[in-house]
C-alpha cells in the first residue's frame, strides 16, 4: 500500500471496511460508526460515504491533511474499536 504520505497534502483517502462476524451488540456498534462518521461530515473531513451494490463492504471517503489525522480516525471509529468492522483498505487520492 503506498503511504498516504506520498500524496499532497491536504488529500482525500477512501477508507473500505467489511462488518466481522455478527455479534448481539454489532448494530449498535454500526449505527455508532455511521453516526461518526455524519458528525465528522458536518466538520467537513467526509466527502461521501455508503455501501457498494450486493458487496458485503462500504466505504468513507476523508478529506485529511495528514497521516496523523487518518490514523486518529480510524482508531476513533466506533466499530473499528469495538472489532464490529474491519478496515480492508485505505486508498489515498
Amino acid at each position: 500500500m503506498i503511504p498516504a504520505s506520498a500524496y499532497k497534502n491536504p488529500h482525500h483517502v477512501m477508507l473500505l471496511f467489511e462488518e466481522k462476524e455478527a455479534i448481539n451488540d454489532q448494530q449498535q456498534y454500526i449505527t455508532e460508526h455511521i453516526n461518526y462518521y455524519e458528525n465528522l461530515k458536518g466538520d467537513g473531513k467526509v466527502l461521501m460515504s455508503g455501501n457498494f451494490w450486493n458487496q458485503p463492504c462500504n466505504f468513507v471517503i476523508v478529506h485529511v491533511s495528514s497521516d496523523t489525522e487518518l490514523e486518529q480516525i480510524i482508531n476513533n471509529d466506533p466499530a473499528i474499536r469495538h472489532n464490529m468492522l474491519e478496515l480492508v483498505s485505505a486508498m489515498p487520492f
